[in-house]
């Protein structure tokens, strides 16, 4: 049969779009499946299910031509569908769209047509023909909508021929008010696939949410609740996937509690697993977590959940104590979902216990089973549909194939390759000694033909690292692979980037990145010092969408793990990496850029380990302070050695910079008012900002 769903946005990366996508491949697997966008703001999705056509009924990209309209005509009053009125941002309903989605259920040859979210319910309703089954989605729950849609996607659901919710409790809410509609309602659970990443090891530190960055998501109680959890485990972290408006309002309630060094903002990730992987616990504060789909992903990856029991999804898919465990809705919130956590990181038995009871339970999720009921939907409300027999499977349309610069074009630009074939997807995986292993899973490449190329981004071309790309070993599954040896390759600081180059050298082809698995780098076994130094290397995949690797190599160096921010110091400590650092007594000095001769010093403390302790004392920075802004270099000056740069190299992040923000320290005396904040330079090297004031004369 023939279906075709409706998407608001197929170029986003929320839990409707990724479990549309999940369910569209699985059904691909028997029937004709097509993905209709009414928006398209990206030149590719960022998940394309292999044998789905797609298409975009308006194109809102910056070079379209329909985007001078979108911000003007498109917008004019009348133009706007009363449907969904909750909606705000850059894609609201339009004239155009609606025409061309009007005309597309008008000519559509397709069996089934379902709709993602209640204003294409409603659309859909109005303007779906009934030769076509009709079936609506709810991706939220009735009780989320405001009153005014309620009121109109009741109306529309009755004259739908089936409308499916995320949980049972919904489903029953839906009946008790439409309980003389004859459209069916029911439950299918949400869809996810298996994940791309290994399971989590369970040994890092380190607590793993996702979402968007909304009010309603009430990251703000989770950010407090694990302010009592930093009270007794100060080494554990708290990490914040997604983006959203609530971005600012979380980082001021961090930095107030200072939690700067145990609650990272991470922003969105795509592929999420490899980032959920990172995790020994996963959690989620939401007073609205509607289709269970961020718990069923976490717990795909090993990872025990601790939520809320916000609602129908999480007491419909967590087994309280089993797989995770549910703390009450009401009530003193943060206590208990700072116990919860407490509970499983003091716990390692049962931790482990609980991940792998929550790997079994994700399984039901899986797209085979869940698109198996969507079919079973099909045939029992049109019973003809069971007996059509499947074309040829599609081939997939390229989302890039209909104009504008593909990210992967901009790739091959970067690394001097412009006008060759076809991007090729890598993935990799950090290897508990630091080693990667690069692999092409899906691979159009001859083995033993061609090599993947790491070619540094600000040195010369000479300066590249070539690695044969083989046939994986049984067991490994097909495609094929390469390692970088941490024992065999040293490579210089900076960035490189990936593409696949013919053994013959001639002929060359772009790397899109696959998913990036990094999780070996937060084990704590990675970040102890090493008598070697300090060699990270941080796989990531570029702006452009290409995959590249960033890299230090410092034999000495200051790995600064902690700023602490008082009234009269800003206090730093860290740990000494390479033997050749650690065999020094040190002071710190901060070195005015652009003046060799102007400095300051303090005392640093270094215990028989290797861990040290600098105080910089606010009022010696005051009195050196030049006036206006000024930007200092912190180093660990020896007594006739070396001098260390002070940095945050270790660990799975390759550009931290907006992510590890520091508060502000204050001084005030009788001359004036100085803002002091520690940030990180592009190289991570720690540096101190003074501005604000000049409290005394200088020359």
């Amino acid at each position: 049969m023939k279906i075709a769903f409706l998407l608001y946005n197929a170029y986003g990366i929320g839990g409707t779009v990724r479990a549309t996508v999940s369910l569209a491949g699985a059904l691909a697997d028997h029937h004709d499946v097509e993905i209709v966008s009414c928006h398209r703001t990206a030149d590719r999705m960022c998940l394309t299910p292999p044998g789905v056509k797609v298409r975009a009924l308006v194109d809102l990209r910056p070079a379209s031509r329909h985007y001078a309209g979108h911000t003007a005509d498109l917008r004019r009053p009348g133009t706007v569908c009363p449907h969904d009125t909750v909606h705000h941002g850059p894609t609201p309903p339009s004239a155009l769209g609606e025409e061309r989605l009007a005309g597309f259920l008008r000519d559509t040859d397709a069996d089934v047509v379902i709709a993602t979210r209640p204003y294409l319910a409603c659309f859909l309703a109005e303007h779906g023909r009934p030769d076509h089954l009709r079936i609506g989605q709810e991706h939220a729950t009735r009780d989320l909508h405001p009153v005014a849609l309620r009121n109109d996607l009741d109306a529309a659901v009755s004259l739908l021929d089936a409308y499916v919710t995320m949980s049972a409790a919904d489903a029953r809410a839906y009946r008790r008010v439409l309980h003389s509609a004859p459209t069916r309602l029911t439950s299918i659970p949400v869809c996810s696939p298996a994940p791309c990443a290994e399971p989590s090891s369970g040994q890092s530190r380190t607590v793993v949410t996702a979402g968007r960055l909304t009010a309603a998501h009430r990251y703000d109680r989770l950010v407090d609740a694990f302010a009592k959890v930093v009270a007794v485990h100060p080494d554990w972290t708290l990490r914040v996937y997604g983006r959203g408006r609530e971005r600012r309002p979380l980082r001021r309630r961090i930095d107030e509690l200072g939690l700067h060094d145990n609650v990272l903002l991470l922003g969105a990730r795509t592929p999420m697993e490899p980032e959920w992987a990172k995790g020994a616990v996963a959690v989620v504060a939401s007073g609205t977590e509607a289709s269970g789909l961020t718990l069923v992903e976490a717990m795909s990856c090993g990872v025990p959940v601790v939520s809320t029991d916000c609602g129908h999804a999480p007491r419909e898919i967590v087994t309280h104590g089993e797989d995770g465990l549910l703390v009450p809705e009401e009530g003193a919130v943060e206590d208990a979902l700072a116990d919860a956590l407490c509970r499983l990181i003091e716990n390692d038995a049962e931790r482990r216990r609980m991940a792998a009871a929550a790997r079994r339970t994700s399984v039901r999720f899986r797209p085979q089973h869940i698109a198996a009921q969507y079919h079973a939907l099909f045939t029992d409300l049109r019973p003809e549909l069971g007996t059509r027999s499947r074309g040829p499977r599609p081939r997939a349309v390229r989302p890039d194939a209909d104009g504008g610069l593909p990210l992967w074009r901009r790739a091959l630009e970067r690394v001097g390759l412009a006008g060759l074939g076809s991007p090729v997807v890598v993935g990799c995986r950090v290897l508990p000694d630091g080693s990667i292993v690069f692999h092409i899973d899906r691979p159009t490449l001859t083995p033993d033909a061609w090599n993947l190329v790491l070619r540094p981004r600000d040195r010369a071309a000479d300066d590249v690292v070539t690695l044969r790309l083989r046939q994986r070993t049984a067991g490994d599954g097909r495609g094929l692979q390469t390692a970088l040896d941490k024992a065999s390759w040293s490579l210089a600081e900076g960035h490189w980037d990936a593409f696949v180059q013919h053994v013959s050298g001639s002929r060359s082809r772009p790397v899109l990145a696959g998913p990036v698995e990094t999780a070996r780098l937060l084990d704590p076994a990675a970040r102890r010092p090493s008598d070697a130094g300090c060699t990270a290397w941080i796989p990531y995949p570029a702006q452009d969408g290409g995959l590249a690797l960033r890299t230090w190599r410092r034999p000495a160096h200051a790995e600064v793990t902690s700023i602490a921010i008082g009234d009269t110091v800003i206090q730093l400590t860290g740990s000494l990496h390479g033997s050749a650092a650690r065999s020094h007594h040190y002071r710190f000095r901060a070195r005015l850029q652009g003046h060799q001769d102007r400095a300051f010093d303090a005392p640093c403390y270094v215990d028989p380990y290797g861990d040290f302790d600098v105080g910089i004392p606010l009022a010696t920075a005051a009195e050196h302070h030049p006036g206006g802004e000024a930007l200092w270099d912190l180093r660990l000056s020896a007594y006739g050695g070396p001098e260390l740069r002070l940095g945050m190299l270790t660990g799975d992040i390759a550009d931290r910079r907006d992510v590890h923000t520091f508060p502000a320290a204050h001084w005030s005396d009788s001359e004036g008012r100085l803002t002091l904040r520690t940030y990180l330079t592009p190289d991570h090297d720690l540096a101190l900002s003074t501005t604000d004031a000049v409290l005394s004369p200088r020359s």
